[in-house]
């Protein structure tokens, strides 16, 4: 029969030296007593913000089983232990039941002394901290400990109720309702109900979640199966484990120590290649595992700093990696609870990214080689579309963004910091030659040096910047092309008819409803493509009936403004000019209408359909009233206005009989005609949407060739 050893209460003690005994066990020694603020002491432990932290307090247990069965392979190295964990009521905090089952060597008189006593060292070189069984106390409800041990080479238990005060926290459990659980010696730890309000709302409820973080958080020790079976019970559905987890690694692990860091020392790595569902519950695919003193602590996500998204061996194709991180450094630097360590943020990543560059260099040496190559080629990409980042060599721009960015948005934003440092540097260096010319200071001899190379900055700037300028051009360009090809090939058919205004949103955006001049708001615009003086121009009438944009005009006759028969006016501007309000103080000298005429179109037989009545309508119209531009300033239109009118259109049918009698333009394809009377000087140019086209691409043809660019092959027209 088992000699009970414990009958009398215990409390805890702090420190190293017992304060004062009370009680006499039956073999003849003391129990020690408390002097300490439990309660306090509990109230101050951090408390969870996630499933994982909710988790640590059954996780301690777990680990303490473990290491209780490495206890007894010290003496007895062949000695199979097993670690059960039953867990019922998952689903109400209230009714929640879990136990942690070892046969390890039991809570001997040493042990349960070492088990009395706060901040105890008993551990200290497996990273025991001493504190782990508090955060029982302010997790669960109820906590209760019962083991068995050997004793002068007798099997003895003990059984106690663990207890949340400031008076007795141990006290003795005559009952023993878990101990059958243990067969030999060992020990039996249970938990129930959970207590604190954060643990309540963290704590997993259902079975799936608890054996993603369960597996998660001891993944480390499953994949180097260094330590006993377990095995994971959830309402009768059985998990064992390192089985479970070893089943999911492909082939043998690495391992390898990296060279003496400055600050980190020697780390080693063991790295696993597994199936996917090694990573399920883990934030990311790859990851890291921190360890200290043999317990995972935290595991960190290397997807972007890795960069592949799956590894290749042994025929897999999509492998995961997983890496455990141990060394001196680490175990000297883990918190009092193991959940973290005592290390600013930014050295925990410095040290993720001396590991990774190190498993990239020396595990995946081949797969990281191909990466490296393809992210070069989307890097050359990237700034053959956006030339204005392409402000360094590519083996500094490369390592300048982070090891996972392959998209265009990606690069961007790992480049524009030292495109902004770039610039300020630049902008200082030439606002301090100017300001040393403006003072007349002595000059050094170095002077020529600093302003030639304060104007090749300035020269590269400039390149750069016109590169991304023609870049966009050139696909504006190609885009306008294959709209026209479409719309003509549709002719006249009903279908596809959105097309229309996206072709004419393209060159000016469709932002102004005629129906509501509330809404109306300045644009930019690409009406370059029809004339390069255009570039400057500010529009303040866009797919807006003209009487809208009329203040006030005296008349009702409207053109047709709706789809392709849409009259655009614009205002000159300084270019210079980066303000959004249109200068009304003066009346406008000048001004140019845009319309735009359906490609293909080949009937013009209404009356409003002659391209002079229709303009010269438009004009009279203006130079009767006010325009109302987007601030709702009155724009005045001077007598004496110069109209530079353009209707670009496909010279055919109907069209090519109406403007018979009219001028050609220098290519003979356009047709001009100059108006007389009240609107002398003003000029009304018929442009063919072909000839639009391709005189935007020779006016742009020297800056396509200084970026290297041309002209994609021309679709028939």
């Amino acid at each position: 029969m088992l000699n009970p050893v414990v009958h009398a209460s215990a409390t805890l003690v702090e420190g190293m030296n017992l304060l004062r005994y009370q009680s006499v066990d039956n073999t003849g020694g003391f129990m020690p007593t408390l002097a300490p603020n439990v309660i306090n002491r509990v109230d101050k432990l951090p408390k969870p913000s996630n499933t994982a932290q909710a988790m640590q307090p059954l996780f301690e247990a777990v680990s303490n089983a473990i290491f209780a069965i490495e206890d007894i392979q010290k003496i007895h190295p062949d000695y199979q232990g097993v670690v059960d964990i039953f867990v019922r009521g998952l689903t109400d905090p209230d009714m929640l039941n879990i136990e942690v089952v070892d046969n390890g060597i039991g809570l001997d008189s040493k042990r349960y002394e070492a088990f009395c006593q706060l901040d105890t060292d008993f551990k200290k070189e497996r990273g025991g901290k001493g504190v782990g069984r508090l955060f029982w106390l302010d997790s669960f409800t109820d906590v209760r400990v019962e083991s068995k041990y050997l004793q002068s080479e007798k099997l003895r238990d003990r059984a106690f109720a663990f207890l949340l005060n400031n008076g007795e926290q141990l006290d003795e459990d005559d009952k023993r309702l878990h101990l059958s659980r243990v067969r030999n010696t060992g020990t039996v730890v249970a938990f129930k109900g959970l207590r604190e309000a954060n643990y309540r709302k963290q704590f997993p409820a259902s079975a799936e979640l608890f054996k993603r973080y369960f597996s998660a958080h001891f993944i480390a020790d499953f994949l180097m199966a260094k330590g006993p079976k377990v095995r994971l019970d959830i309402d009768g559905d059985e998990a064992r484990y390192p089985e479970a987890v070893s089943s999911l690694v492909v082939g043998q692990p690495f391992e390898a120590s990296t060279d003496a860091h400055k600050e980190f020392g020697v780390l080693k790595i063991t790295g696993f290649t597994c199936t996917p569902e090694a990573s399920t519950g883990l934030d990311g695919m790859h990851q890291l595992h921190l360890l200290a003193d043999g317990r995972n602590v935290e595991p960190r996500k290397i997807d972007k700093l890795l960069g592949i998204d799956r590894v290749r061996r042994d025929g897999h194709h999509d492998l995961v990696f997983h890496g455990c991180i141990t060394g001196d450094y680490l175990n000297r630097h883990v918190n009092e609870g193991r959940t973290a360590f005592n290390l600013a943020e930014s050295k925990v990543k410095e040290l993720i990214r001396f590991c990774t560059e190190f498993i990239k260099e020396k595990f995946l040496t081949e797969q990281i080689a191909e990466y490296s190559e393809a992210r070069r080629e989307d890097y050359r990409g990237f700034v053959q579309r956006y030339p204005i980042y392409d402000f360094a060599d590519e083996d500094t721009q490369l390592d300048r963004v982070p090891f996972g960015a392959r998209s265009p948005e990606e690069f961007a934003t790992g480049l524009v910091k030292y495109q902004i440092r770039r610039d300020e540097t630049r902008q200082k260096d030439i606002e301090a030659v100017i300001k040393l010319l403006e003072e007349g200071q002595s000059v050094s001899q170095n002077f020529a040096e600093v302003v030639i190379k304060a104007a090749q900055e300035v020269q590269n700037s400039e390149r750069l910047a016109l590169a991304q300028h023609v870049v966009r051009r050139k696909l504006v360009l190609e885009l306008l092309e294959r709209l026209i090809r479409r719309i003509r090939e549709r002719g006249e058919k009903e279908e596809d008819f959105h097309l229309e205004s996206t072709l004419h949103s393209l060159i000016v955006p469709m932002r102004l409803n005629g129906s509501d001049p509330g809404r109306v708001e300045a644009s930019v615009h690409d009406l370059w493509i029809v004339d390069e003086r255009l570039a400057f121009t500010r529009s303040f009438a866009s797919d807006q009936r003209l009487a809208e944009t009329l203040k006030s005009g005296g008349t009702d006759i409207r053109p047709d403004l709706l789809v392709w028969n849409l009259a655009h006016g614009l205002g000159v501007v300084d270019p210079s000019d980066d303000g959004d309000e249109f200068d009304a103080s003066e009346p406008l000298r000048k001004a140019m209408i845009v319309e735009f005429k359906r490609p293909g179109r080949t009937q013009y037989k209404k009356a409003e359909d002659l391209v002079e009545l229709q303009i010269t309508k438009y004009l009279r119209q203006l130079k009767n009233g006010e325009i109302e531009a987007y601030n709702r300033q009155r724009v005045r239109i001077a007598p004496d206005c110069i109209f530079y009118c353009y209707v670009v259109a496909d010279i055919r049918g109907d069209l090519k009989e109406q403007l018979a009698g009219w001028s050609t333009t220098a290519n003979g394809e356009g047709r001009i005609r100059a108006l007389d009377n009240e609107f002398k000087g003003s000029t009304i140019e018929v442009i063919q949407w072909q000839d639009l086209v391709n005189d935007a691409w020779a006016r742009n043809v020297a800056t396509l060739h200084a970026a290297g660019l041309r002209r994609s092959v021309r679709p028939k027209a």
